[in-house]
């Protein structure tokens, strides 16, 4: 799925509104809305927030081949899937910057 379809349905899953969701992480909802319409697209910073507050692995959220269900939140890693491609990233502070970096490419 689109990174458009997973915020829409993990915000759903989450019972949050959009306007929730945009105060929480300080855009607009204007923003927020475009995201979810598929317009434009969250930066890797942005996701790794979203995730938090969907209490979800950012890899949920850029995930096309990965059913959102099986999100898994609390993890101890960061891990990117596209159709045959997997990476696992620790979850410190440069695993997080080379997991925005990977997204910002993909998502760009």
């Amino acid at each position: 799925m689109p990174i458009s379809s997973n915020i829409r349905i993990l915000r759903k899953k989450a019972d949050l509104t959009q306007i929730d969701v945009a105060k929480a992480l300080g855009v607009s909802i204007a923003t927020f809305r475009r995201w979810e319409a598929g317009e434009t697209a969250p930066t890797g910073t942005r996701i790794v927030e979203l995730a938090k507050i969907l209490q979800v692995e950012p890899e949920s959220l850029v995930s096309e081949n990965k059913p959102v269900s099986q999100a898994v939140p609390n993890s101890n890693a960061l891990v990117f899937e596209k159709g045959e491609l997997r990476i696992k990233l620790p979850a410190t502070e440069k695993g997080y910057e080379l997991f925005n970096r990977l997204v910002e490419r993909i998502t760009g």
